[in-house]
């Protein structure tokens, strides 16, 4: 029986489980649990109220704290599946895939300027990011995703899936060992040397699995056949005619400046095979002996070099048969909500691994499968449970101690869930996309591809001719480049900055010089003879607008947010005459404090977001969440404190709404913990104001600095 018949037997099998909806399953869950916790002798923590509930959920399937009106509003609101309607909901907004997003950047290590320097990297590593937020806001089935990303090859630009053996780029082996760690929990990186010390698989095995993807090529080179037909055509030339050095290296520097757009967007895949390195030392076979494909564990894969392993190698990988695929995104997302996974370490599984709760991991695996591996079903599911909506666990589990899940674990918000806090009490509209930020992406991304298709389409006569009046400028500035290059080594031995910065910018004019060069006879006639209708509308390329390579329109976004930042300001109060200086203010604050996933991933060093510990995406899911001095420093004296007190901030305009002293307090507690201050903390306020602290704004600031405001309950 063929690996599709079964796996519609199996599909057949649990049918039910498909038309039931997610308080049903949800209740299943709960049943496995309170079977667990009857053996134990253990109950359910308490119902977590409203208050904890808006929170939490917000923070989770969002990222974010709720603004004051969405608080307001699910508290105020009597409908008693409200709950299931908030899930919905968030599920469905463009949050949610601002937010997701993190959880596979952290564990696909996403680089948005890519692995190199210049905007090849930016080309392959924003066509990823991209890739990967497409993805999520269709919510595309998590086995269909990877299997995108396994069997990925083309162009950046046509693609962003090559991202992911782009971003192990020249790393096969590397990257096979990480793609068993993410995919399958499995940690197979020490049998890429010796034998696993600790698991049962061998070095031959190691290399086995990587043979269906060791012929993935990410090196430099060049894919276009017109490229390679000019380096073919000017070695004709230069053999013929005997070109000098000097020649040779200023025409070199036009290829080079040629093909900068295009290095390292490409992946192909050569029918290599791979051997055993050199210093293999079991008896199972020679040094440098080829290696039959073959898989670690379940069904086997085909293996020919004639068709494409990859695509072979992604459908074991992703097979609902394969006995660890879905058994780790299952325990992944269960980890992400509640704390802790049902199997830990979640990316360490060996045949003697046992969950915390077998017949419930199980249960998760299954549900995984007849969902059909739609992640948003199957957290609509586990945000239904009871045991989600229940108060959290507060107390530490000791080393060794099995985890029963009677409720979710207490946890610190990420670092992305930390900014996105902050930016929400700042802007009113949190979700709303950025539109500066993304259309500045869209543009660069298009003007790529115009770009490296156009370059694409000249013969290679063409580029060898474009390339020769190129080299001319590199040959007349040759001497002087040596010449800045030499006193700018001279005043750095001087530590003379006001010289090197003044040599530093001759030679950014002589570089202009030759980009502008490369622009006028290589780059511009390439896109202008994409198309007939191509029209010249300013200098360089960027300002050629050729019919189907044009960036999205955003006017109608633009206009549309535009319209209810308006509407904001009506609500509000504003008078007529200031209200274009709120939509204007609101556009700005929405370009400065923009939601994590908008910006690089990761942050640069020394942002905001790096300081609350985000992942610097070295390795898998890296991130960093314990406490540290920086981030009471970024508090205390960074901008975002004075952002988030601007009188038009969504905080501040909550409490401007307030009437009276006491409203207004519990306007600052409803939007920053989501709840009202209780009877103890209104005496404490008090009394604190009777001692000199009684402005709004020192509220507001101790407020932030509290272990409520960071932890998520």
């Amino acid at each position: 029986m063929n690996r599709a018949i079964i796996f519609l037997v199996l599909l057949a099998g649990l049918a039910p489980a498909l038309a039931e909806d997610a308080g049903a399953a949800a209740k299943q869950i709960d049943g496995l649990l309170a079977q667990d916790w009857q053996k134990h002798s253990l109950q359910g923590n308490a119902p977590a109220s409203d208050e904890i509930f808006v929170r939490r959920i917000h923070l989770d399937l969002v990222g974010r704290i709720p603004t004051h009106e969405e608080t307001v509003s699910f508290l105020n609101d009597k409908h008693p599946g409200k709950r299931a309607q908030l899930i919905d909901r968030l599920l469905a907004s463009e949050g949610y895939t601002m937010h997701q997003f993190h959880f596979y950047a952290d564990l696909l290590r996403v680089l948005s300027k890519g692995t190199y320097n210049g905007d090849a990297g930016r080309v392959t590593g924003m066509s990823y990011v991209e890739f990967i937020k497409d993805s999520v806001r269709r919510n595309k089935p998590y086995d269909q995703l990877v299997r995108e990303l396994v069997s990925a090859q083309g162009k950046a630009w046509e693609n962003g899936a090559v991202g992911y053996y782009q971003r192990d780029r020249g790393m096969p082996l590397d990257n096979l060992a990480l793609a068993t760690r993410i995919f399958l929990g499995t940690r197979i990186e020490c049998a890429q040397c010796h034998n696993h010390p600790f698991d049962q698989w061998t070095q031959m095995q190691f290399h086995q699995m990587a043979a269906y993807t060791y012929g993935v090529q990410t090196t430099f080179g060049i894919y276009s056949p017109a490229f390679n037909g000019m380096f073919a055509l000017q070695k004709k030339r230069r053999e013929k005619a005997g070109t000098s050095t000097d020649d040779e290296v200023h025409l070199r520097q036009a290829f080079n400046e040629m093909i900068v757009p295009i290095k390292h967007a490409y992946v192909s895949r050569n029918p290599m095979q791979l051997r055993l390195p050199h210093d293999y030392a079991y008896h199972d076979a020679e040094p440098k002996s080829v290696v039959k494909a073959a898989t670690l564990f379940g069904a086997p894969a085909e293996f020919s070099l004639k068709t494409n392993p990859l695509e072979s190698f992604a459908a074991w990988l992703t097979s609902p048969e394969n006995p660890r695929f879905t058994t780790v995104i299952a325990n992944r997302w269960w980890k992400k909500l509640f704390g802790m996974g049902l199997i830990e370490p979640a990316d360490e599984i060996m045949d003697s691994t046992v969950a915390a709760n077998p017949a419930l991991m199980e249960h998760l695996r299954r549900l995984m499968i007849t969902q059909r591996y739609d992640v948003k079903a199957f957290l609509r599911v586990l945000c239904n449970t009871q045991a989600y909506q229940r108060e959290v666990t507060r107390q530490e589990l000791a080393a060794g101690e099995v985890c029963h899940f009677t409720g979710p674990l207490l946890r610190r918000m990420s670092a992305e869930q930390m900014w996105d806090s902050f930016t929400t009490l700042i802007n009113t509209a949190p979700d709303l996309p950025n539109l500066p930020l993304r259309e500045a992406t869209d543009v660069f991304l298009a003007n790529s591809r115009k770009l490296g298709e156009a370059l694409e389409h000249l013969t290679p006569e063409e580029l060898l001719e474009s390339a020769h009046v190129t080299s001319e400028i590199f040959r007349a500035h040759a001497a002087q480049f040596k010449v800045l290059q030499h006193q700018i080594a001279e005043a750095r031995k001087r530590e003379d900055k006001a010289a090197m910065s003044a040599l530093a910018r001759e030679l950014n004019t002589l570089r202009q010089a030759e980009i502008q060069t490369a622009d006028k006879n290589i780059y511009n006639p390439a896109v202008l003879k994409l198309s007939p209708q191509s029209r010249q509308t300013g200098e360089g390329y960027r300002k050629i607008e050729v019919p189907g390579y044009m960036p999205k329109d955003f006017g109608a976004e633009r206009a549309a947010q535009m319209q209810l930042f308006f509407e904001e300001s009506k609500r509000f109060g504003f008078p007529a005459a200031q209200q274009d200086v709120y939509v204007k203010h609101r556009q700005d604050m929405m370009r400065l404090w923009p939601r994590a996933a908008e910006l690089d991933s990761p942050a640069p060093a020394g942002h905001a977001l790096r300081e609350f510990g985000q992942s610097d995406r070295d390795t898998v899911e890296n991130a960093n969440h314990d406490a540290s001095v920086p981030q009471a420093l970024v508090l205390m004296n960074g901008p975002m404190l004075a952002g988030i007190l601007n009188p038009w901030s969504q905080l501040r305009l909550a409490v401007k709404q307030a009437r009276y002293p006491d409203d207004q307090v519990e306007a600052v507690y409803l939007t920053l913990l989501s709840r009202k201050p209780t009877a103890n903390e209104k005496v404490r306020w008090s009394k604190a104001q009777t001692q000199g602290v009684n402005q709004i704004e020192d509220l507001i600031y101790a407020l932030l600095n509290t272990q409520q405001f960071i932890f998520i309950q």
